[in-house]
């Protein structure tokens, strides 16, 4: 008998299919896989681009073309690409995750802030977001010879869990920045207890930089969030970049970062707070000049009751 013809070539099934049906995504994608596979990474990329430029516009498709090309360290096109896709779905912080990689990759550590940024505003959880983020963050700012600023990202992720996170190696990243900044280190001391008179809003009087405001307690907010109004009067270092996107009650609302020299409230008080401000026309409320998110909140533990709600720091 005839011996079978075996195909040795992975690739030529997917080719066949795309020449009869150019826009299949699932040969698209499964070509793609055999090129990276084989070593012709870029030509990958070049794939989903092509599917995207000539088929459907497609966030999974550019998305793994700028991963591709930011692993070949080819910055300057994944940039592009992460501006086609992000034009295409600006609200998912995974995309601005790997724009901020690529954007640390080229040395611009203020847009990578922003993007670094924007990915924790926009995560649902910010528990749940890899601490790499947070790591790198801080990285960006020690880049810029901002070591003050590179201890908050430090600090927000220890707050989160200090049981994984309080290690002797996160500690000697923040002794070495408290040294070279010259700024001393004070992560979250004191405790007190607060009346919630039944009320599902629960608002405080909160001292920011010594300047008194009234906040919404709000443990879904990754940062505290400040009105513009409210920024100026307690001098909050402001750039007026509103280029970090926030998810808010209202949706989505672009910000500026900033970081709080001293957040105090009651006998609770913490120092250097990452924190935003709001965009103008994005205030919480009449009254009310912002909300007191994770990024304060998690360093602390807080527990809510039916009278009261108390804080108090998290055993180290």
């Amino acid at each position: 008998m005839p011996s079978a013809v075996v195909n040795r070539n992975p690739m030529a099934g997917h080719i066949a299919v795309l020449l009869r049906e150019p826009c299949d995504w699932n040969a698209t994608y499964e070509f793609a896989g055999a090129l990276q596979q084989a070593g012709y990474q870029r030509e990958a990329a070049k794939v989903f681009q092509a599917y995207s430029a000539k088929c459907r516009p497609s966030d999974v498709a550019l998305y793994r073309a700028a991963d591709i090309l930011y692993g070949l360290s080819d910055f300057p096109a994944a940039i592009k690409v992460t501006d086609d896709l992000l034009a295409m779905s600006p609200d998912l912080p995974q995309f601005h995750y790997l724009r901020a990689q690529i954007l640390q990759g080229t040395k611009r550590y203020k847009e990578a802030i922003d993007a670094y940024d924007s990915t924790i505003g926009l995560a649902e959880d910010i528990n749940s977001i890899n601490s790499e983020v947070f790591r790198q963050l801080s990285a960006s700012y020690a880049a810029l010879g901002d070591y003050c600023e590179a201890i908050t990202p430090i600090q927000t992720w220890m707050g989160l869990d200090p049981a994984a996170n309080d290690t002797q190696r996160t500690r000697k990243i923040l002794k070495d920045y408290s040294a070279k900044g010259k700024c001393e280190l004070s992560h979250a001391t004191g405790s007190d207890r607060f009346p919630t008179q039944g009320q599902n809003v629960i608002t405080a009087k909160v001292m920011i930089n010594g300047v008194p405001g009234i906040f919404i307690v709000d443990t879904g907010a990754s940062f505290v969030s400040l009105s513009k109004k409210f920024a100026e009067r307690a001098k909050l270092p402001l750039s007026g970049n509103y280029s970090i996107r926030m998810q808010t009650a209202n949706g989505i609302a672009m910000a500026q970062r900033s970081s709080i020299s001293k957040v105090q409230i009651g006998r609770i008080s913490a120092e250097g707070v990452a924190a935003v401000v709001m965009a103008a026309g994005e205030d919480a409320g009449d009254g009310i000049d912002g909300l007191l998110g994770r990024s304060f909140l998690s360093r602390f533990d807080v527990s809510f009751g039916e009278k009261e709600w108390r804080i108090e720091s998290k055993k180290q």
